[in-house]
C-alpha cells in the first residue's frame, strides 16, 4: 500500500509488467502515456526505475507516444545481472520489444541511461530502431569531464571505479538512499536538508525543488530503485557507465537520427558531454544546448524534447 498522498505524477506501479529473458533473469518494465501511440523505450537514470516513465503521464503531458519504460538489472523487480556489460541491456531492450511485438521503435535515455541509449543506438536492427534521445546525457569516458562539478567529477573518475564501497556507504547515507526510513520521512528529511541549501543553488533547481509533488515522486523512484539494495543495480551500474563502453560511438549508423538535449549550467552531465559526443557521431547528431541545470532541463524541456524526438522516427 502506498503510504503517500494524492500526487500530481504518478507513484503507482498499475501499469508495471514483467518478462521472462532467454537466459531466465526478470525484465521489469512499465508502461505510460498513449498506450496507442508510437513506442518509445525509456531508459532510465543513475540511480532510477522504471517508474521515472511516470514523468510523461503527468497532468502537463498531453500523450503522444507509448512510454515503456524499463528497469535494468538489479533495479526495481528487474533480476540482477553479475558481470554484464553496457551492451547487454541493449539486447534486453530489443528481447522485450519483440515480446511487445513491436514493429518500429524509438529510445530515450535520461543522464546514466544515455550510454544505454547509445548501446541501442549501436547494436539494435536498423528496420527497428527509428530514433534516439539523450537527455543530459552521459558520454564515454573519453569525452572528458569539463564542467563537472567536484563531487560527480570524483564519482565518474575514481569512485565507482575503483572505491565501489566508499559510494555504497555514502550512497546508503543520503536521505533518498535510507530505506530504513519511510517515504513520509524521508521526504520530511529531503525538505529539510532543501531549505538550507536552496540558498547556494542555482534559481532554475530552487523553482524545480520547492514543488512537494516532484520530491515525493524522487522519494518513490529512489525507494524503488534500491529496493533489492545498492549491490544490485546502482553500484555495478555507476562502474559501466563510469568504465570503456564496450563499442566506439564513431561506429553508429549515421543513418540513425540521434537527439542531444543538453543544459548550459549543468553540472552533472555538462554540455561538455553532449558536445564530445556530438563529434563523435558525426553528421546523424543534433545537439541543443537549453538555458537549464541537469534537473531543470528533465522537468521544463521534457515535453519539447519528447516532441523532437517523436519527429525524427
Amino acid at each position: 500500500m502506498d503510504e503517500s498522498p494524492p500526487n500530481r505524477y504518478r507513484l503507482d506501479t498499475d501499469g508495471s509488467a514483467t518478462m521472462t529473458l532467454p537466459d531466465g533473469r526478470t525484465l521489469s518494465y512499465s508502461q505510460y502515456g498513449l498506450l496507442t501511440g508510437p513506442a518509445v523505450f525509456y531508459l532510465h537514470g543513475l540511480p532510477g526505475s522504471r517508474l521515472e516513465g511516470a514523468l510523461f503521464d503527468a497532468p502537463a503531458v498531453t500523450p503522444r507516444a507509448r512510454i515503456i519504460s524499463v528497469d535494468r538489472p538489479g533495479y526495481g523487480l528487474s533480476s540482477p545481472q553479475p558481470n554484464r556489460t553496457i551492451l547487454d541491456h541493449a539486447k534486453d531492450v530489443e528481447h522485450l520489444a519483440k515480446y511487445l511485438k513491436l514493429d518500429s521503435y524509438a529510445v530515450l535515455g535520461i543522464s546514466g541511461g544515455g550510454p544505454y541509449a547509445l548501446a541501442c543506438a549501436a547494436a539494435l536492427p536498423a528496420d527497428k530502431l527509428k530514433a534516439v534521445l539523450l537527455i543530459c546525457g552521459l558520454g564515454p569516458p573519453e569525452v572528458g569531464k569539463k564542467g563537472m562539478d567536484w563531487w560527480h567529477y570524483i564519482g565518474f573518475t575514481i569512485g565507482f571505479r575503483y572505491f565501489p564501497g566508499a559510494c555504497r556507504w555514502w550512497f546508503s547515507r543520503e536521505t533518498l538512499g535510507r530505506l530504513d526510513l519511510t517515504d513520509q520521512e524521508r521526504f520530511d528529511r529531503f525538505q529539510e536538508e532543501w531549505s538550507r541549501a536552496k540558498s547556494k543553488a542555482h534559481p532554475l533547481d530552487v523553482a524545480a525543488f520547492n514543488e512537494p509533488d516532484l520530491i515525493r515522486w524522487l522519494v518513490r523512484n529512489h525507494r524503488e530503485a534500491h529496493k533489492q539494495g545498492l549491490d544490485a543495480g546502482f553500484v555495478p551500474d555507476g562502474k559501466l557507465v563510469t568504465s570503456d563502453f564496450g563499442f566506439k560511438i564513431e561506429d553508429i549508423r549515421h543513418d540513425l537520427p540521434i537527439h542531444l538535449w543538453c543544459g548550459k549550467y549543468d553540472t552533472h552531465a555538462p554540455p561538455s558531454q553532449g558536445e564530445g559526443i556530438a563529434a563523435r557521431l558525426g553528421p546523424n547528431a543534433r545537439l541543443r544546448i537549453e538555458d537549464e541545470t541537469h534537473g531543470s532541463l528533465t522537468w521544463n524541456c521534457r515535453v519539447r524534447a519528447l516532441d523532437d524526438l517523436l519527429d525524427a522516427m
